[in-house]
């Protein structure tokens, strides 16, 4: 009888980053705790932005739109069904999927700058209406509801930085899972191959349009999942999550991470959430190094961070 297979470097690193992610908050302050949530939540943010565009090709500058409505469809949920995080966030993947399949209904049958500018356009009309109707979004003020609580009413509440750490890591993990899965699908071979050659594939009979419009749903339901990890943890959402910026962030963490992995722009999220707060103790408008940086990135490394740590075991090997 042969020995089992011994776990692969890969899934050996993989459990022992885990691990670690699951020990750090012990020795983190109640800041480092509520960080780590940040960087957990927008992490799955930008793992879902990267299903339009490492994926399929979309380059979106309205995701900001998909994030905001999960937060606000969570919010509702909250406020007007029942005080059930489950619930939350259940409608904040319908209201993010729902919107998604809206807008990519008529920007999918658009190409290059035209979807972009489509994409760009919802995003700032709705964060005009987010900012102009106050008594529904509460503006820049937002809206505050009672933090949720796990396992019933005398739970932990998901609002303190050591649940809210926990939790945003949960989502996340399972968000890459899932999407790691996804790539490695029918469904998203035939998403990279519309990624690489669109003609080609339209020329073998896929359907460009059905599956572009899909994989723009699912990427719209991820970042509102996202939006709803925010809302819960935070126990707040504002107008301000429709800003054109957090869209442009996913671009960038994405660029910076790299785009032809599900963990790269998690890492570019990390990474970039992790610099600026650094920098931001010498430097007053932190988007100078991150812009310097992100110059730096694409032009000596196009494939990103996710792609030099996987070419080192190729180069070490060629050594």
């Amino acid at each position: 009888m042969s020995s089992p297979r011994a776990p692969g470097p890969a899934l050996a690193a993989g459990i022992l980053v885990v691990a670690a992610l699951i020990a750090l908050p012990l020795g983190l302050s109640r800041f480092g705790r509520f960080f780590g949530a940040e960087i957990f939540t927008w992490a799955l943010y930008a793992m879902g932005f990267n299903v339009c565009f490492g994926m399929a090709g979309m380059l979106s500058f309205g995701h900001a739109a998909f994030f905001a409505f999960g937060a606000y469809g969570a919010t509702s949920a909250v406020l007007y069904l029942a005080r059930d995080p489950w619930l939350a966030l259940v409608a904040a993947v319908a209201a993010a999927a729902a919107l998604a399949a809206l807008v990519g209904f008529f920007a999918v049958r658009v190409v290059s700058h035209s979807f972009v500018i489509i994409t760009i356009t919802v995003s700032l009309v709705l964060l005009l209406l987010a900012h102009s109707q106050k008594e529904i979004t509460g503006g820049d003020d937002g809206i505050v509801f009672p933090p949720l609580t796990l396992f019933g009413a005398h739970g932990p509440s998901l609002a303190t930085p050591l649940v809210g750490y926990y939790t945003a890591l949960v989502f996340m993990l399972a968000g890459y899972l899932a999407l790691r899965q996804l790539w490695r699908s029918p469904l998203g071979l035939v998403l990279l191959a519309l990624r690489d050659n669109e003609r080609r594939a339209m020329l073998i009979g896929y359907e460009v349009r059905h599956y572009k419009w899909l994989a723009f749903v699912l990427s719209g339901a991820v970042a509102g999942l996202a939006g709803g990890v925010y809302a819960i943890t935070h126990a707040q959402v504002n107008a301000q999550l429709f800003d054109v910026t957090v869209s442009v962030d996913a671009v960038i963490w994405t660029l910076i991470g790299g785009a032809g992995s599900v963990l790269g722009p998690a890492v570019g999220a990390a990474f970039v959430l992790a610099f600026t707060h650094i920098v931001s103790g010498w430097i007053v408008y932190t988007q100078i190094p991150v812009g310097i940086l992100l110059i730096l990135i694409v032009l000596f490394f196009p494939r990103g961070l996710a792609g030099v740590w996987r070419a080192w075991p190729a180069r070490r090997g060629a050594a």
